[in-house]
């Protein structure tokens, strides 16, 4: 699976049997990108959507989003996917769910937004899930879905990494993206691209990450504190060089780096190889829940938010004054 990945990020694949299954990748996705999901008449839907298979920052935006409509007096809930997961049943899902029940990223959009009044619910099927959300909010966020039909979301964002917003280009087998840019624009109300703030070319519609330092024991420690340590990275997800780059850029440089595929379980083999040459194991919080167990090193996750242009903030304050003109029941007040 690492190899695959590996392969499709750097778009290796360009002979005449690749572009072809390339062009059936193509016809197949335009049908996707767009959903066929009934979406209760009431609420307002806000859909996003990631323009790579992995790592274009979907999941964070769409937790983002769903915190600041909560924070604008929204009654929310975040429609998660259950990828690789068995919820068995539509769900809420709290902070002590099982990773295997109610999948890593709504897991980390359950504890991401405790607190906040936001709620994350899954099922086996989307459509399920969508049903209780409903009755539980006025506003829903779908992660995973960048647009619905045959009634649009009311607000359609496409995550994009900031430094390689359509990845290596081209569709599988031939690269990672996961349709047409043009099929992709043609589905969202707005590209969001996802980085640091030297990243992004255009503030006023990114989203920038945010971070004071790691979490040890309950305990924040800055960056500072943290440098000249040896520290390992310990990662499941599609894109780990850019949580080095993250790293990188608050002076913090791993000597190890110890991979599994994006969503997948970590090998404790080879976690414990590196144990003992270690100060410090870091993990993202999504990637910490993949983890086999405890490790001889300490391990630290990754503090981390993602902060919302203003125009992006505007645009959710929208919704959040839309749906509070309506009643539980979908009338005017």
């Amino acid at each position: 699976m690492l190899v695959v990945a590996r392969t499709l990020e750097e778009g290796r694949l360009r002979g005449p049997v690749a572009r072809a299954l390339s062009g059936v990748w193509s016809f197949a996705a335009e049908r996707t990108v767009v959903r066929p999901l009934p979406l209760p008449p009431r609420v307002q839907v806000v859909a996003v959507g990631g323009a790579t298979l992995g790592g274009s920052g979907k999941t964070p935006l769409a937790i983002a989003c769903a915190r600041e409509l909560a924070l604008r007096g929204a009654r929310v809930a975040l429609v998660g996917h259950a990828y690789r997961a068995r919820p068995g049943w539509p769900r809420l899902v709290e902070a002590g769910d099982a990773r295997a029940q109610v999948g890593d990223e709504a897991l980390l959009a359950a504890r991401s937004l405790q607190g906040c009044g936001a709620r994350v619910v899954v099922a086996p099927r989307r459509a399920q899930a969508v049903a209780l959300a409903a009755t539980l909010a006025d506003v829903l966020v779908l992660d995973g879905v960048l647009q619905t039909a045959p009634v649009r979301a009311s607000l359609s964002l496409l995550a994009v990494d900031a430094v390689a917003p359509w990845g290596s280009g081209s569709v599988p087998p031939c690269g990672d993206l996961r349709a047409d840019v043009g099929a992709l624009l043609g589905a969202c109300d707005a590209v969001v691209p996802v980085g640091e703030r030297g990243d992004l070319h255009d503030l006023a519609t990114g989203a920038h990450h945010d971070s004071r330092g790691v979490w040890l024991e309950g305990a924040l420690l800055s960056w500072e504190a943290v440098r000249g340590s040896r520290l390992g990275l310990a990662s499941a997800l599609a894109r780990p060089e850019r949580v080095l780059r993250f790293l990188a850029r608050r002076g913090v440089h791993p000597v190890v780096v110890v991979r599994a595929a994006d969503h997948g379980r970590m090998s404790a083999r080879a976690l414990a190889a590196h144990d003992e040459r270690l100060d410090l194991w870091l993990a993202t919080p999504k990637c910490a829940l993949h983890l086999p167990g405890p490790v001889r090193a300490p391990l630290a996750t990754v503090d981390h938010a993602l902060v919302l242009s203003a125009v992006i903030r505007a645009r959710l304050a929208v919704l959040a004054a839309r749906a509070a003109l309506l009643d539980p029941r979908g009338r005017q007040q």
